[in-house]
């Protein structure tokens, strides 16, 4: 199963919850063959690949944020001013720089959302809170252990959600921050990332459950 194409796993991870996954990838080399999409955040495009493929050059992301997870050159922490309301200003210093965020230890040139025929190195879904829940219940069903997932703090979905699940191995569960709550349109849904790893284990015992019950 591993190293499978995204679109079968993808299929099965819908299947078992209910949400559309995205699948992403992370590349040294441009995939050959594949048009760079339009400068966008990475919130905006996840949200976007449910409906097309979408290919990113990492240093053309207009987000200091996303450019710090993904280990780009040069790129310094951003400030709380970036990520967090203004209202919070009186609590939290918006030109204080973000410390302890989880970064990739690895330097990719591009970013992909659901280009078929490659694999993934996290899939993603952005889902009501219920459905967050339903991915707790169904751990705890399959491994007999209560799911010891990370909920993210002021960066979100690039650094500790995408950039986490894949450094720790763990799901990640995050709110979003404010900026891709506006930018994406995110309202009200959590983002759910697995590493390929957790997703093959949700997967496989997704597929295992079907064929006993056919």
């Amino acid at each position: 199963m591993k190293n499978e194409d995204s679109s079968e796993m993808r299929e099965v991870l819908m299947e078992m919850m209910g949400s559309h996954w995205i699948a992403v990838k992370f590349h040294k080399t441009k995939p050959r063959g594949i048009k760079l999409s339009p400068a966008m955040t990475f919130c905006d495009a996840a949200s976007r690949a449910i409906g097309e493929p979408i290919l990113l050059k990492v240093s053309s992301i207009p987000c200091g944020g996303a450019k710090y997870a993904f280990n780009f050159p040069g790129t310094k922490a951003p400030v709380f001013g970036s990520f967090v309301p203004g209202r919070l200003n009186t609590l939290i210093d918006p030109k204080s720089s973000i410390s302890g965020v989880p970064r990739l230890n690895f330097t990719p040139e591009y970013v992909s959302f659901n280009l078929s025929g490659y694999g993934a190195d996290v899939y993603l879904s952005f889902m009501l809170l219920g459905s967050g829940n339903e991915i707790a219940q169904a751990w705890s069903a399959i491994t007999g252990n209560k799911l010891n997932c990370k909920f993210t703090g002021v960066m979100s979905f690039c650094s500790e959600g995408a950039a986490g699940a894949l450094i720790s191995k763990a799901p990640s569960l995050s709110l979003g921050c404010a900026k891709a709550i506006k930018i994406a349109g995110l309202q009200g849904q959590v983002c759910v990332c697995l590493s390929e790893k957790t997703a093959e284990i949700f997967a496989r015992a997704w597929r295992n459950k079907t064929v006993m019950a056919a």
